[in-house]
């Protein structure tokens, strides 16, 4: 026997957040999600009730009240249906939410909830609430209240439907997802272990146990619980546009393209290269014009990278690049594809056993306005041949590289490439300031110049750095807090912020494969670097984010930092030479804090600027 579905209204959302759709649990209706949904504004959310004991029926007439794509969110009972429902619409579903629920099958010993609903929540009511709740009338108003409207028909069909259901424990790697299990803490119907099983199971999840919460932790704890949906409402949202992006045509800006697969994105960092470069992964997002190979853009820039660099098929540049690509360097600016093409082959023959591994991706956009990324990688080598580092040493290397990239339709047409150059100077036993004369003469001897740049912006005569930072180009909220944070770190010389900005933990990796712990050590590491040019201003090119699996968001920055060697350092004594430099910053941020940073510049090429200007100035 089944009832009449019957849903509730919708919240009206704003365009580009991902309809959110939430299924109460037993004897509960829409004011369970009350708080919640007070707490996430701006988004359209549909609660739709559980009322049939049949559930291919009951999934079948959910799916006709939900949007064509959505996220899902359910609640204890809504949460197993939730699971039956993602199985059915896979490619509907695209966010996965459990609260205080289970995968599990009704135990055999479970007793049936009592009738009428009044005796069921006495009964569960104990069991039902943390401690600290216990003696909330106003709560048990709330329980009394949602079961008498929700009635004793609706009631023993939820029963029937709990008690009929199958274990899916089994089926939970199908879920690929983003995912949130959460539930109180004190939850004695569905305990934490039921919840670690769960997080465990699913590919994509994220768990949170909310201390001091019982079975309804969305009434017990809002605040807590809104703070977790929203992280992961915005992993959903990030996973999803590329599959909801508009297509341009001329001023029309409304339609939208459906997409090739539904999916997650893949990420670097906890898995192994066969992993990133599926053979048979369907595409996980729109990747229009792409070669079929590629199933998403970090597959695409993991994968071409190794084909041409590894697998030494170098004539993938003629694919994979157009035939005007910009590529800017540290050592200089490449202005076409056959320079791309020979520099690899060069590099190649220097370090026949050169590979380079994937250490992350950090990237945005779509297949329509097309993909940026931040991609890097360490690459060692043994130095076994002659060439552009002379006689070999048969010494080993290893070193760090950004490389960011614009692409479209499975072509980069502009390239940002941050190599540290210094690092395997250094480790092949070559001397530093010797190599970097050598290159000087050579750009010298070609007519190429230094730009001297008097005047950079930072101040404005006798006025201090501006105040605010230009956040321009922050795509949201955490990204324009970077920038801010950069821009009072660098500019406004505030080094004291970094002992708020970094966890106790932190790691800092830098030029040289330099690995340090501790806030004191990226403190003295920062200014290290502005003590060298101490006019230099720190101007952000670009910044993207990714929301990590690792938890919380990595960053990538794009910088330059424009000024003159005053200062003492690595490069020698103050020549008071211009000075510029080209870097790429990745960040972790986890709670509030920075846990990791990654720091790429070329000392190299800095060396090499001030032995540039040294020649010039002595020609006159």
């Amino acid at each position: 026997m089944t009832s009449p579905i019957r849903p509730l209204p919708a919240t009206p959302g704003d365009i580009g957040a991902v309809p959110l759709v939430l299924l109460p649990g037993t004897l509960c209706d829409a004011r369970l999600f009350a708080p919640l949904l007070d707490r996430l504004a701006h988004r359209d959310t549909r609660v739709l009730a559980i009322d049939g004991d049949d559930p291919a029926i009951l999934v079948e007439a959910l799916l006709k009240q939900a949007p064509p794509r959505f996220a899902l969110l359910g609640f204890s009972l809504g949460g197993l249906v939730a699971l039956e429902l993602a199985l059915r619409a896979p490619e509907r579903v695209v966010g996965l939410a459990l609260l205080d629920s289970n995968a599990r099958a009704r135990a055999a010993d479970a007793p049936p909830h009592p009738g009428p609903p009044a005796a069921a929540v006495a009964d569960t009511w104990p069991r039902s609430v943390g401690s600290a709740r216990a003696d909330d009338g106003d709560l048990r108003g709330l329980l009394d209240a949602m079961a008498q409207d929700v009635g004793a028909t609706a009631h023993a069909a939820q029963e029937r439907l709990a008690v009929a259901r199958a274990d899916k424990r089994e089926q939970l790697a199908r879920f690929a997802m983003p995912a949130l299990v959460l539930a109180g803490a004190e939850d004695a119907l569905c305990p934490p272990a039921f919840q670690r099983e769960l997080a465990d199971g699913l590919p994509d999840a994220t768990l949170a146990l909310i201390d001091g919460a019982g079975h309804f932790a969305p009434l017990e704890a809002p605040d807590a619980v809104a703070a977790h949906v929203a992280a992961w409402l915005a992993r959903v949202d990030h996973a999803a546009t590329p599959s909801t992006s508009p297509i341009r045509t001329g001023d029309d800006m409304t339609k939208t393209t459906p997409p090739e697969e539904t999916g997650t994105v893949l990420q670097v960092e906890r898995r192994d290269f066969t992993e990133l470069v599926p053979t048979d992964r369907a595409r996980a997002q729109g990747m229009r014009g792409f070669d079929p190979i590629y199933t998403d853009i970090v597959d695409y820039i993991v994968r071409c990278t190794h084909r041409i660099w590894d697998e030494r098929d170098v004539g993938l540049i003629y694919s994979h690049y157009t035939h005007n690509c910009v590529a800017y360097t540290t050592m200089g600016t490449m202005y076409d594809r056959e320079t791309h093409i020979r520099d690899t082959i060069q590099r190649l023959v220097e370090f026949p056993d050169r590979r380079g591994l994937a250490q992350q991706v950090i990237w945005r956009g779509d297949d329509q306005e097309g993909f940026y990324t931040s991609h890097m990688t360490h690459g060692q080598g043994r130095h076994s041949q002659y060439g552009m580092y002379g006689k070999p040493t048969g010494r080993t290397f290893l070193t760090r590289t950004v490389a960011d990239c614009m692409i479209v339709e499975n072509k980069i047409y502009k390239e940002w490439i941050v190599r540290d150059n210094m690092g395997p100077v250094i480790q092949l036993g070559l001397d530093p300031h010797a190599y970097a004369q050598d290159i000087a003469v050579r750009k010298f001897e070609a007519g190429e110049p230094i730009m001297e740049v008097v005047e950079n912006r930072r101040l404005l005569g006798q006025y201090p750095p501006e105040t605010e930072a230009d956040v321009s180009i922050a795509h949201n909220d955490g990204e324009a807090q970077l920038l801010r944070d950069l821009h009072h770190i660098y500019n406004k010389r505030m080094f004291g912020r970094i002992h708020d900005l970094y966890a106790p933990n932190c790691q800092w990796h830098g030029p040289l494969m330099r690995e340090y712990y501790g806030v004191a050590a990226v403190l003295q590491q920062t200014m290290r670097l502005v003590a060298l040019i101490p006019d230099g201003y720190f101007v952000p090119q670009h910044i993207c984010s990714v929301e990590s699996e690792e938890g919380g968001t990595k960053y990538a920055v794009r910088w330059t930092l424009d000024g003159h060697h005053l200062g003492y350092g690595p490069l020698g004594a103050p020549t008071g030479h211009p000075l510029f430099v080209m870097g790429v910053n990745h960040y972790h941020v986890r709670d509030g804090k920075i846990v990791d940073e990654w720091a790429v510049y070329d000392e190299l090429s800095m060396l090499a600027q001030v032995k540039l200007a040294a020649l010039q100035r002595a020609a006159g």
